[in-house]
């Protein structure tokens, strides 16, 4: 029976949802007409300047919104997160109501990734954590892969999240639960991976309990 141990742990991101809202705005009326702007739930990148205030919402299809007067703050400083966001888009300005941080990072390759078996890193693929999750939506938009999946948890220990490039053109989700933590309700993720350059028809397999699903953008 193998170990999982604090050395693989170490190889993985946690997945941080930061936790906390980056910040919540109120909804506006527009008196004129007596409606409302539509409101949007989307992946998006907010850009984050040296002392934490969000100035930039750059949309997945390119179009970019300054949002430094709506005076959001976050603990990242002078950097690009990649979020799920609910805004409004209203006489070419974007309003953010509900923004969370989401987990993204650079696929890494899969010779990269060991695991420690009785004190001895094994670089065998079929030997990564790749606990089942449950998939519910995967789509791909503005050079990004993204999901959303549900996990089952009872809220005990940290699940830790990589995203592995298989190959030229695969990718893959590892996930590795904690031991203490049993399955019970389930907990609903969204992550996003950045597609490498060069690559134009990407995969992504995602191991759930109905099986290995795979996907070809």
């Amino acid at each position: 029976m193998r170990t999982r141990s604090a050395t693989m742990r170490l190889l993985f991101n946690s997945l941080l949802l930061l936790g906390c809202v980056l910040g919540f705005v109120a909804c506006e009326d527009d008196e004129k007409t007596g409606n409302f702007p539509a409101l949007y739930t989307d992946m998006l990148c907010v850009a984050i300047s040296e002392d934490g205030t969000l100035t930039t919402a750059l949309l997945d299809n390119g179009e970019a919104y300054d949002v430094s007067a709506q005076r959001l703050a976050s603990d990242a400083r002078d950097t690009i997160l990649r979020c799920r966001a609910s805004y409004t888009l209203n006489d070419g300005r974007l309003e953010l109501h509900g923004i969370a941080h989401v987990f993204s990072d650079e696929p890494r390759p899969v010779e990269s990734l060991c695991e420690a078996i009785g004190g001895v890193a094994v670089c065998d693929p079929n030997l990564l954590p790749r606990d089942p999750v449950k998939l519910i939506s995967m789509w791909k938009s503005g050079g990004y892969i993204n999901l959303h999946i549900g996990v089952l948890t009872t809220g005990n220990g940290i699940h830790s999240y990589a995203f592995c490039r298989d190959g030229d053109d695969a990718f893959s989700l590892l996930h590795l639960r904690s031991q203490s933590d049993a399955e019970s309700y389930t907990e609903h993720l969204y992550m996003s991976m950045p597609i490498p350059k060069g690559v134009e028809h990407p995969s992504f397999t995602l191991y759930t309990y109905d099986g290995i699903y795979t996907r070809t953008f």
